[in-house]
This record gives C-alpha cells, sequence and structure tokens, in this order.
C-alpha cells in the first residue's frame, strides 16, 4: 500500500488539529487500536479543548504513532466525519493524495510526449492543474481533449491521412494500420494488439467525456476512481504509441 510522504503526514496531522475534538480523537484511537499511544492521556484531551500551544506538535505525533502502528489506518483517519470535506476545501492536493491511496489508484505521470503541439500541451497542462486542484473528474475532460490532439499530431507529423472530424476512435485504427505497414523493430505483437483491441475502450471514453465530465453540462461527473482509471489509460495510449514512433 503506497504511504503519505513525512511531509503530507505533517499537513494532515494541521487538518486533523482544527477538525477533531476529543471524542474523534479517542474514537480514532480506538479503532485503529492505538489505544497505547502516548496522545491518549489526559493532557493531550486538554491540549484538544483548550486548543493549547503544544496540540499541533501532539497532533503530529499522534498521526505519525497511528500511520507507523500500519499505514492502513489512514482509511480510518480517511472516514472520519468531517475530515474528507475539509482536505477537499483547504488541500485538495492531500485529499487527492490519500484518496488515490485508499482507493489503490495511482495516477500514471502525466506523459512527456513528442508528438505534441501548443493545443496538446495546453491541455496537458490544464488537466495537471486540475487534477491538483479540483480532482480527477474535473480534470478527465482536458485529457481527453490532450489525447484526441495527441493522436491528431501523429498522423500529421506521419503523413497520415485523417480528417479534422475523425474522433478518436477513427483515429486509432489508421494510426494502427500505419504502423503495421512498417518494418517490423521487434515490437511485442500482443502489445500491439492490445493498442487495436483499445478502440472498444476509447469509445467509452468518448462516451464518459460526453456524458460525465465538464465537456457537457452533467450532474454526474465521474467518481475521482473512475476518472482518474479513464485518465491512466488515455495516458498510457499516449505514452505507448509516442514510443513506437520514437
Amino acid at each position: 500500500m503506497d504511504e503519505l510522504n513525512n511531509k503530507d503526514k505533517i499537513n494532515l496531522s494541521k487538518v486533523l488539529m482544527n477538525t477533531l475534538n476529543s471524542g474523534d480523537w479517542k474514537e480514532l484511537f480506538a479503532i485503529t487500536e492505538c489505544d497505547d499511544c502516548p496522545q491518549n492521556s489526559s493532557q493531550f484531551y486538554k491540549d484538544v479543548h483548550w486548543n493549547n500551544d503544544s496540540l499541533k506538535q501532539g497532533c503530529i505525533n499522534a498521526v505519525e504513532f497511528i500511520l507507523d502502528a500500519n499505514p492502513v489506518n489512514i482509511k480510518e483517519i480517511w472516514g472520519l466525519e468531517g475530515v474528507q470535506g475539509t482536505l477537499k476545501r483547504n488541500k485538495p492536493e492531500l485529499y487527492n493524495a490519500i484518496e488515490s491511496i485508499v482507493d489503490g489508484v495511482v495516477l500514471v505521470a502525466n506523459p512527456n510526449v513528442n508528438n505534441t503541439n501548443e493545443s496538446v500541451f495546453k491541455a496537458l497542462e490544464d488537466a495537471e492543474v486540475l487534477l491538483t486542484t479540483q480532482g480527477a473528474s474535473s480534470a478527465y475532460d482536458r485529457m481527453h481533449t490532450a489525447l484526441h490532439g495527441f493522436l491528431r499530431q501523429v498522423c500529421h507529423n506521419n503523413n497520415i491521412s485523417f480528417v479534422n472530424s475523425d474522433a478518436i476512435t477513427a483515429l486509432i485504427p489508421k494510426i494502427s494500420s500505419y504502423i503495421k505497414e512498417q518494418p517490423d523493430d521487434g515490437r511485442n505483437s500482443k502489445v500491439f494488439a492490445m493498442l487495436r483491441a483499445a478502440g472498444s475502450m476509447l469509445d467509452t471514453i468518448n462516451y464518459l467525456r460526453n456524458h460525465h465530465s465538464m465537456s457537457h453540462p452533467n450532474e454526474n461527473l465521474l467518481k475521482e476512481s473512475d476518472a482518474k482509471f479513464a485518465i491512466n489509460l488515455a495516458r498510457s495510449i499516449m505514452t505507448y504509441i509516442d514510443d513506437l514512433f520514437d
């Protein structure tokens, strides 16, 4: 299981310091089986009640103790009333990091691709900013735009015939056919077959974009874990195709 780094633990401690009351801390120590934590004491609860100067360090020590005892305890902290809302409002980057850990979804790195242009670069940049400030569900539409622009640029750079109205699902087969016509450079045929099969997944990506993203007025955006999965798929396809043309 992925874990928070020390900086994130400290920032989480500060959020909990301003969110949890004495009863919440007692509950947290109990459900994480950390009753032996030094902060599970009358002095710590006095600090919580009176917001004493020593509270900040006490919260840092408590969070370190709980997560060192078992990293899975982050799920118990995440589930406490008020924690998610406070994190989302005040520490969106930390919110996204913890949500990814809890959901077991880690985002693929933003692709550094050669087949790009100003529009693709801007869409990738926007998606990265939205990921850290508003979450994956808000970033998904810009990632879709980046993928679409990237595929067009690949076609343009390699003289692959296409029209501006071609959707992602039309561009992928054209690119796949072009690659198949080139001399075999030892690429794994099974992996390449996966790219051709990605057409159906990309068709779903188009549907998600039109019905569950910010591109059109929708009440039901993708859940964060679902949006991250779709973003990971788009990023992986971009990286793989870009490497094939390297």
